[in-house]
């Protein structure tokens, strides 16, 4: 797809911004990052570009203001970790010994190795508890696009790469307390994250039908929950037609009487 010629390889000085999630109650969601480089007048190949590792990568959406964007490699997209490590420099350990190579091949239950003393095949071990690479988590299974890109001036250029994730959700909690006729709405939300992937300091974007709602950078880690208190207030009707759609926990002086549902800013 791409043709030898004068294009300029940019390979290196990238820097990363802060990522933002569209974070869905459920289905898919949406990851962007920004990317900069620096691109010379003409043709230039621009990347790697490492995106997380449960991007849908039939879906990416590549933007760049003033930048011409001709096309781009897709590479390591392949979920099996099997066929990630294709390629990869690792090492086993196991039964008193350690092999260290490159991988050439794994079929069935053997995996075949390039090492310093020559050909090696061996069992397939369980990963990772016997199987380690000295590569980062996101060079064995992010996967990388790298850009054709065509540019007028020589400049420094900022790339905004969308696209589709899945295994996040969150969900809206409430607890009424209600004390001498007097209630007090308490507002919580609820982020799971199901997949391993770790997310360190992302701005994240709740989205419901209409609803939207801007929190500050967070870390959600892997295969957990997070739960962010939103706001504390005493409750009033025409206040909930603004608040996402969740179930409440409703106590009486101090003691638990069973839940209630809010949908559509109506307490049911």
């Amino acid at each position: 797809m791409f043709k030898k010629g004068l294009i300029v390889s940019l390979f290196l000085f990238s820097i990363s911004f802060g990522d933002i999630l569209y974070l869905n109650k459920s289905g898919y969601s949406t990851y962007i990052q920004e990317e900069e480089f620096m691109v010379a007048d003409g043709e230039n190949i621009v990347g790697p570009i490492f995106l997380k590792p449960i991007a849908k990568t039939d879906s990416i959406l590549i933007e760049a203001e003033g930048i011409k964007i001709e096309g781009y490699f897709l590479e390591n997209v392949n979920k099996n970790w099997k066929k990630n490590i294709i390629g990869k420099f690792i090492s086993i350990e196991g039964e008193g010994r350690v092999v260290k190579g490159t991988v050439l091949d794994i079929e069935d239950n053997y995996i075949k190795l390039d090492t310093k003393k020559g050909y090696v095949v061996t069992t397939l071990p369980e990963f990772p508890s016997r199987l380690r690479s000295p590569l980062k988590w996101n060079e064995l299974f992010s996967p990388q696009v790298t850009l054709k890109i065509k540019s007028g001036v020589a400049q420094t250029q900022i790339f905004k790469i969308s696209y589709p994730v899945e295994g996040l959700s969150w969900k809206a909690e409430y607890i009424l307390d209600i004390k001498n006729n007097h209630k007090k709405l308490y507002g919580f939300i609820n982020i799971k994250n199901e997949t391993a992937v770790e997310f360190k300091n992302v701005q994240v974007v709740l989205m419901d039908k209409d609803y939207r709602k801007d929190l500050k950078e967070i870390h959600i880690n892997s295969f957990g929950e997070k739960k962010l208190k939103l706001f504390e207030k005493e409750m009033k009707d025409k206040e909930m037609l603004d608040l996402p759609d969740g179930k409440v926990a409703v106590y009486k002086n101090g003691i638990f009487i069973g839940y209630k549902y809010l949908k559509d800013g109506i307490l049911h």
